[in-house]
């Protein structure tokens, strides 16, 4: 005869299954929903506001950035090739642009604030182009900006003491209102984007 905890094992294995996968599976649904466009009438829900500090310790909000469009993308400055190819994307485009990117604010929110202090920002920035603007705060401030703008991360370790970062990878165009009009793919060709950016601006 097999003992009761014999018999709840395999309940109880089920059970641990089951509670490890449910936030796996939230966030797969959230990247998906945020990897690419946003879904059509998700727009609406994005409010666009934000309460950070840029990389020069300044204390901002989306009422700073009120007078032009805004090129939005969220990433970190640890992230291995995602992040810094998009970056790379945008100062081409801003390029591209012409005078019509004088019509358009450029700005990097991070999804690691424990990491992307001010300073760390700061150095980062140099690599690309100067009219990028780059936002942190605290991870309460960061984490409420992330939910308002339909944001999915998770924390991956990556050896002792060390992570990295999954997360959304979407470029939001927002108009000076603050509405969001548009989002891209982060792979999407420097040529389309500026196409359509220009149209838009």
């Amino acid at each position: 005869m097999k003992s009761p905890l014999r018999r709840l094992w395999p309940l109880l294995l089920g059970l641990l299954v089951l509670t490890a996968l449910v936030p796996v599976a939230d966030y797969l649904i959230q990247l998906q929903r945020s990897e690419g466009r946003i879904p059509p009438g998700a727009e609406g829900r994005i409010s666009g506001r934000f309460d950070l500090v840029d990389q020069n310790g300044r204390a901002v909000t989306e009422a700073d950035f009120a007078d032009r469009h805004k090129l939005v993308f969220f990433g970190f400055t640890h992230c291995p090739d995602v992040c810094p190819t998009t970056l790379a994307r945008m100062s081409v485009v801003l390029r591209l642009l012409g005078p019509a990117a004088e019509r358009v604010h450029p700005l990097f929110i991070t999804v690691d604030p424990e990491r992307d202090t001010p300073e760390r920002l700061r150095a980062y920035a140099r690599s690309f182009d100067p009219r990028i603007v780059y936002l942190t705060g605290t991870p309460q401030q960061v984490a409420a900006v992330l939910d308002s703008w339909w944001v999915a991360r998770a924390r991956i370790a990556a050896g002792d003491q060390e992570y990295s970062m999954e997360h959304s990878a979407v470029l939001y165009l927002l108009d000076p209102p603050g509405r969001v009009i548009a989002s891209y793919r982060w792979d999407l060709t420097e040529v389309e984007l500026a196409r359509d950016l220009g149209a838009r601006l």
